[in-house]
C-alpha cells in the first residue's frame, strides 16, 4: 500500500457552473496534464468517496500520471468546509485555481440544473427564499448539493477557508467570462505547462441550460441517494471502475438544448439575497484584485430595482 501524501500539482476547485465541465474536457486532452478517469471524483469533500482509500483515488489516474502535470478539478472541494483541511492533510499540493461566475448567473444555474434533475419544484425566489430552512434540514447532504444556490455563490468565506489552509499556498482567480480569451492561457502558465490546443477543442464557457428528453430515465438516473431499484441492478452489473462513466454517459445522452435559454436576468431574487452578494462580492474583489465593478453595479440596480 502507497502511503504519504497524495502527489498533485494543482487543483481547479470551483466554482460550480462556472465553465469546469468545458475546463475539463480541455485540459484532459493536454499531453503534459493528467486528470482522473471520472470528472469530479470529490474524494477530498465526501466522506463516502474518502472511505474507498488513497490507492482509489490513484487508480483514476493513468499509470502515465508519473511523468505529467497532476491535477483535478472538483467544485465540491471550494464549497464543503472540511475539503480544504482534508487536501491539506492528504496531498501535496499547493496551486489553486478559482474561477468565479456572477454570482446571480452561478445561482440560476444551479438551480435550472437541479430543475432538469427532477430535485427542484418551487420558482427561484421561494428556493432562494427558503434555501437557509432546506439545507438545515434533515436531509442536509442532498440538500447542499443540490438547493445550496446561494450559498455556493458566496464566494468570500470559501476562498479564505484555502487561504487560512494554505498560507504556503498559490492561487490564481479568474473570472469565468474571461476563460474563452485569456484563461486558459493563464491557467496553463499557473500550472506549469504551455496552452495546447486541438481542432473542435471544447468552447470554454459555462454549461448551456438542458432538459431531459425522458423524465423516466431522468428519474431512474438522479433518484435521490441513488435509492432507484432499476439504477442499483444496473450498475451492479458494471464494472466499478467505470460506473460513473457510463452514469455521466447515459445522462449527457438524454439531454436536450433549450431554446431561447430562460434568462437569469429576468430572475426575481430576494434583496437580502442581492445584499449578502454585494457584501461578499465587495470582500472578494478587494483580496483577490479581480475587477467585479460590473457585478457589483448589476447587483445594485436589481436592488435599486426591486
Amino acid at each position: 500500500m502507497r502511503k504519504g501524501p497524495i502527489r498533485l500539482d494543482f487543483l481547479v476547485v470551483g466554482a460550480q457552473k462556472a465553465g469546469t465541465t468545458a475546463l475539463h474536457e480541455m485540459l484532459s486532452a493536454h499531453p503534459d496534464i493528467a486528470l482522473p478517469k471520472i470528472k469530479e471524483t470529490h474524494f477530498f469533500s465526501h466522506a463516502e468517496r474518502a472511505t474507498l482509500g488513497r490507492d482509489w483515488y490513484l487508480g483514476q489516474f493513468n499509470q502515465s500520471a508519473a511523468t505529467h502535470l497532476v491535477g483535478e478539478i472538483d467544485p465540491e472541494y471550494m464549497y464543503w468546509p472540511e475539503a480544504a483541511s482534508a487536501i491539506r492533510a492528504g496531498s501535496s499540493v499547493r496551486k489553486f485555481v478559482f474561477i468565479l461566475r456572477h454570482p446571480v448567473d452561478r445561482a440560476y444555474s444551479h438551480f435550472l440544473m437541479s430543475q432538469r434533475r427532477g430535485y427542484e419544484t418551487s420558482d427561484f425566489h421561494t428556493a432562494l427564499s427558503e434555501e437557509a430552512g432546506r439545507l438545515a434540514g434533515d436531509n442536509a447532504l442532498f440538500a447542499h448539493d443540490n438547493w445550496s444556490y446561494a450559498s455556493r455563490s458566496l464566494y468570500h468565506p470559501q476562498i479564505q477557508r484555502f487561504r487560512d489552509a494554505f498560507p504556503d499556498g498559490e492561487f490564481l482567480f479568474l473570472r469565468s467570462d474571461t476563460l474563452s480569451s485569456s484563461g486558459y492561457d493563464r491557467i496553463c502558465s499557473f500550472i506549469g505547462t504551455n496552452p495546447h490546443r486541438t481542432s473542435g477543442q471544447a468552447s470554454l464557457r459555462a454549461n448551456t441550460a438542458s432538459a431531459p428528453r425522458s423524465r423516466v430515465l431522468r428519474d431512474v438516473l438522479y433518484a435521490p441517494g441513488g435509492k432507484s431499484a432499476l439504477r442499483r441492478a444496473v450498475m451492479r452489473l458494471v464494472p466499478t471502475r467505470v460506473k460513473w462513466w457510463v452514469f455521466k454517459k447515459i445522462d449527457r445522452l438524454n439531454e436536450r438544448s433549450i431554446e431561447g435559454q430562460p434568462d437569469a436576468k429576468a430572475a426575481n431574487i430576494p434583496v437580502s439575497v442581492l445584499g449578502a452578494m454585494i457584501d461578499d462580492l465587495t470582500l472578494v474583489q478587494e483580496s483577490t484584485g479581480l475587477d467585479l465593478a460590473d457585478w457589483l453595479a448589476d447587483l445594485r440596480d436589481r436592488i435599486d430595482a426591486a
